[in-house]
């Protein structure tokens, strides 16, 4: 008998349980039922934003959830542009659920161009559904692919709307490309295809090159960089080798060919491979460049006032400009591991060793021990004598005297992270980074968060830019800040055009630039491109990502 009450509560209890699970669940359905709801299907939703439309596109299909009221469509789905409505453009085409906007044969749309489908309340379905509010549908198009080259004739300077951004060329002197340490050679043919297209298309207003198209420092350490014996006895003379070297000679004639050109602009930023360069010296080789450097071994140059370029390496602990640790030197600690890296590659040439960033981690000395042990390994070097003086330096940065290893960890350690806060102003650096550790760490990263710090964040920048770019990495990279719907800015890297088997990343690539103060666009518009041969054999850009940024 005490088992019957018992059992009745339960049953209670899981009546209560079922009643309040349906109670739970209805609101849900009924939501489904008030409203409508409607998708593009045929097209991606980026960043929770907009959805992109190919620039060719012809026509946008919108699925609702529910079959229309075919009365009640007209004048309730509107497309339109920065400039107004364009019905006149297109038709609606009506089957159920589904809606599909057609262009007229006539009507073409923008590259690079914003666009609104606008939907209104009014608009019903058969069973006298609506949408919970009117709302509007952004739609943005991409910059219609580059074309291969000799598709294009040459066009006049009101054509040209893109700025192009090379950078991490690594172009050595005679002796680099003899024997076998230097980064740049197996892509001489394909840059200088690459310069004929910037020349020849009708697309590139603009030739940025983001730093380190000279390699000053990728010289082994048993070979002076300054030597009488082949004449280049100071920087001038060695960037002369390098202009003048069978590997790059073209090259330069085709730079040359680009500055002299009303049609583009060619721009210079040092990076810190060639650190020690002058406008002087690029304007002897290329007298009609432009020179964007300042202060020594640096640079930045701003396009449009919310566009920021520069190499990167003004963030990073081992390879920025060191003018305080020995005055009257300018290099820093990772020239002299770039030295020992440049032996490991003389040392084992045909083997297939991929070239890597040169940092660390922790502290100087423990960065430099990592940089420095890790090149070794890397190469399976027989380990130096750290004391010999065997770094010949030949004048280099007013270096005369050969130096050891030791001698110049020693050098920098005894003051570098003192001096780390005064380097950073005397090198202009727009935010101060307190931490040597994320100094350092900036050397072996991508650079996204440099740029997040330095130009992008607000507080703490001081000056926010909608689009950052950067080379220093070899790592070609298309990314918004912050990751979403509320990005206000672009970070792009340039990546290198260092030889294939040389890098852990794509290499040949470079930065397409679309400003909207040249196309009338609501959208300034980033393009990441690689240039590679096609199944014709012939070179062609391929594309890799976009972004836009209103």
């Amino acid at each position: 008998m005490k088992k019957y009450p018992v059992l009745f509560i339960l049953i209670i209890f899981l009546s209560v349980i079922l009643i309040q699970l349906s109670c739970k669940k209805n609101p849900d359905t009924d939501v489904q039922a008030v409203y409508m709801q409607v998708d593009l299907p045929r097209h991606e939703l980026r960043h929770d934003l907009y959805y992109r439309l190919s620039h060719d596109e012809r026509s946008i299909e919108l699925d609702f959830n529910t079959s229309l009221d075919a009365t009640t469509i007209s004048g309730n789905i509107l497309f339109s542009d920065q400039d107004g409505e364009l019905s006149e453009h297109y038709d609606l085409q009506h089957a159920g659920n589904q809606v599909l906007l057609m262009f007229h044969s006539d009507f073409e749309l923008k590259d690079g161009w914003k666009y609104y489908l606008s939907i209104s309340e009014a608009l019903k379905s058969t069973g006298g559904l609506s949408l919970p509010e009117a709302f509007v549908l952004e739609c943005r198009t991409n910059v219609k692919p580059m074309p291969a080259q000799g598709s294009t004739l040459n066009g006049d300077s009101t054509q040209r709307y893109t700025i192009a951004i090379i950078s991490d060329i690594h172009m050595g002197d005679p002796r680099a490309n003899n024997n076998n340490y230097c980064w740049f050679g197996k892509n001489q043919a394909a840059l200088e295809d690459f310069l004929d297209y910037v020349l020849d298309g009708s697309h590139i207003k603009q030739l940025v090159i983001l730093g380190d198209l000279f390699d000053e420092w990728l010289v082994p350490y048993t070979i002076s960089p300054f030597d009488s014996s082949v004449n280049i006895t100071n920087t001038r003379e060695f960037f002369l080798a390098v202009a003048g070297s069978s590997v790059n000679e073209n090259i330069f004639h085709k730079l040359n060919a680009i500055a002299n050109d009303d049609r583009v602009d060619l721009i210079y930023v040092p990076g810190n491979h060639d650190m020690l360069g002058t406008a002087d010296i690029l304007h002897e080789i290329i007298p009609n460049a432009s020179w964007e450097g300042g202060p020594d071994g640096l640079g930045r140059y701003s396009p449009f006032s919310e566009m920021i370029l520069e190499h990167g390496h003004r963030y990073d602990f081992f390879n920025c400009p060191h003018p305080l640790v020995n005055e009257g030197h300018e290099l820093p600690p990772g020239y002299f591991v770039s030295r020992l890296y440049a032996q490991g590659m003389m040392s084992s040439a045909g083997s297939e060793k991929t070239a890597s960033e040169l940092s660390g981690s922790f502290e100087f000395r423990a960065a430099w021990d990592i940089a420095y042990f890790y090149t070794i390994a890397h190469f399976m070097m027989e380990l130096p004598d750290a004391n010999a003086h065997n770094i010949l330096m030949g004048g280099i940065d007013s270096y005369f005297d050969p130096m050891s290893f030791n001698g110049a960890e020693d050098m920098y350690a005894v003051s570098i992270e003192d001096f780390w806060p005064a380097t950073q102003v005397q090198n202009q650096v727009p935010v101060p980074i307190a931490c040597c550790f994320h100094a350092i760490w900036n050397g072996h990263s991508d650079l996204y968060t440099a740029a997040e710090t330095q130009y992008m964040k607000q507080p703490p920048s001081p000056e926010s830019y909608k689009i950052v770019g950067f080379g220093h990495t070899h790592e070609p990279m298309l990314e918004v800040y912050p990751k979403g719907s509320g990005f206000t800015s672009i970070y792009a890297n340039s990546g290198s055009w260092i030889d294939a088997d040389q890098s852990s990343h794509k290499v040949r690539t470079f930065l397409l630039i679309t400003p909207k103060e040249w196309t009338g666009s609501e959208l300034d518009v980033v393009d990441l491109y690689q240039y590679n041969l096609n199944t014709d054999n012939k070179y062609m850009p391929v594309w890799l990502a976009e972004e836009s940024i209103d």
